[in-house]
């Protein structure tokens, strides 16, 4: 039986990872919180040890360590835990920035442990099968990409943990909280942008960060998109559509809309003798998915740890969503168009600005 640690016990979160570990027949065998008393809840109620420092729990003996601790804590607690020979489960996003999260890919591979992301919409089958479209080139070459995602959120959400929206605390607001699963669902399926040009803003909420990001978004084969995601509207909560000359899909939560068109419009739009003739196409049935839930990110470590898988979702393949996040932020700010991969120190450098700035 899989044996797991928990750093960051008293999140909010708790209560989702608790219910999942259980459901894949995980032990959790010890819990941590910086909060000594919120740690000592969670313990007595489950029925392990609870501690308040982080030494005491990696000196019990586990398989992995679950880290749910703030965005700004990710780096430490879980290269911390790799040192000691864990492997490491982590929540969304893998670190605060981009500079982190290669470090923590790299302190994994030095220790030959697995550093695995809480990325759980990896899991839905209407994305999975989404992706196998795309990259199979089933739609033709891609042309065009959106993403639009609202998570909408009063002011009292913000109120529930003194880090959230801050610059020190999260490193961010709608681009590196909830967004983070839009734009990891984004390049999961249509592969990871080149260039981005974005306008963010806190449009609503008494908030440090934004709450609110629009960005043009380029990749190097040539796909144009757009993305929109925000905590101050009410709208769709997710809908990624990707066309490609040979067809187009829709994926929104449970459901994949796609429609194949019966001659690459390559081909169309050269052999085509009607000026105003529109291409045929075929709708196909609509594919019902299921998945996302914390419940097979906990099922897929356990297999993965027992040598039966691979991660749902790598530290380095979790980089990318932490990357677009940054260079949207780095585009504003700089008011330019920004090209990836960002170079080492650019992230970090901004942030740093950010974080001093707040509260002037």
């Amino acid at each position: 039986m899989t044996r797991i640690a928990v750093v960051g016990a008293g999140a909010n979160i708790w209560p989702f990872h608790l219910r999942a570990i259980r459901a894949a027949g995980l032990t959790v065998v010890a819990v941590q919180d910086v909060v000594g008393g919120r740690a000592k809840a969670v313990g007595a109620d489950i029925g392990c040890p609870a501690t308040d420092s982080l030494d005491e729990l990696l000196a019990v003996d586990c398989d992995a360590v679950a880290v749910l601790a703030p965005h700004r804590e990710h780096h430490a607690l879980a290269k911390a835990a790799l040192a000691a020979g864990r492997h490491v489960l982590v929540e969304k996003p893998i670190t605060a920035t981009v500079e982190d999260a290669r470090d923590l890919v790299a302190a994994a591979r030095t220790a030959g442990r697995v550093l695995a992301v809480c990325f759980q919409q990896r899991t839905r089958s209407e994305l999975v099968e989404a992706r196998r479209l795309v990259r199979s080139g089933a739609l033709g070459d891609v042309q065009r990409v959106g993403l639009l995602a609202t998570w909408p959120r009063p002011d009292a959400y913000f109120r529930t943990a003194s880090w959230r929206a801050t610059w020190a605390g999260e490193g961010g607001g709608i681009l590196i909280n909830q967004g983070q699963h839009d734009l990891d669902a984004l390049c999961f399926v249509a592969g990871s942008p080149c260039s981005v040009r974005a306008v963010t803003r806190t449009a609503v909420h008494a908030i440090e960060t934004e709450d609110t990001a629009t960005a043009l978004v380029r990749w190097a084969a040539g796909a144009v998109g757009t993305l929109h995601l925000s905590s101050a509207e009410l709208d769709e909560p997710s809908r990624l559509e990707v066309t490609g000359t040979g067809g187009r899909l829709r994926v929104r939560p449970g459901r994949l809309e796609v429609v194949l068109n019966n001659v690459d419009f390559r081909e169309y739009a050269r052999a085509a003798t009607d000026p105003y003739r529109a291409p045929d196409a075929t709708v196909q049935p609509v594919f019902t998915g299921t998945g996302g839930r914390h419940e097979e990110i906990y099922a897929n470590l356990r297999d993965v740890l027992a040598g039966t898988a691979e991660p749902v979702a790598t530290g380095e393949s979790a980089i990318a969503p932490l990357e677009l996040a940054a260079a949207i932020t780095v585009s504003h700010r700089e008011n330019t168009t920004v090209d990836l991969p960002l170079p080492d120190g650019r992230h970090r450098a901004l942030l740093a600005a950010l974080t001093a700035h707040a509260g002037r």
